[in-house]
């Protein structure tokens, strides 16, 4: 995919720390991204193999509220925030509409 980028990432390394901007939304093709809490010490969720996340806080272009780190060797597939505003663009409107509404719910 031209407009997605492959990261591989080392356990522990983090992805994204709460506060910074959600520039991009993600699509796990490899191990597991663990969702940890501002203290860094709660797993609050899991993302694996296949799972996409993080079009909510795109959509409502905000921060990140948590922080997200790899659980072993992992891999993910990123695409900018750009490309999504680029497919609601070429969505009917009631579907482009229910995600915005989604995104407000973020």
């Amino acid at each position: 995919m031209a407009d997605s980028k492959l990261m591989t990432l080392f356990h522990g390394e983090a992805l994204f720390h709460a506060g910074q901007q959600a520039t991009h939304f993600f699509l796990v093709t490899r191990g597991c991204v663990a969702i940890i809490d501002q203290a860094g010490l709660g797993r609050m969720r899991e993302f694996g193999a296949n799972e996409l996340f993080g079009i909510p806080e795109v959509l409502a272009r905000g921060t990140w509220d948590l922080t997200a780190l790899a659980e072993g060797p992992t891999t993910v597939r990123m695409f900018s925030a750009e490309r999504l505003f680029t497919s609601l663009g070429e969505m009917p409107e009631r579907h482009a509409s229910f995600l915005r509404n989604v995104a407000l719910m973020a």
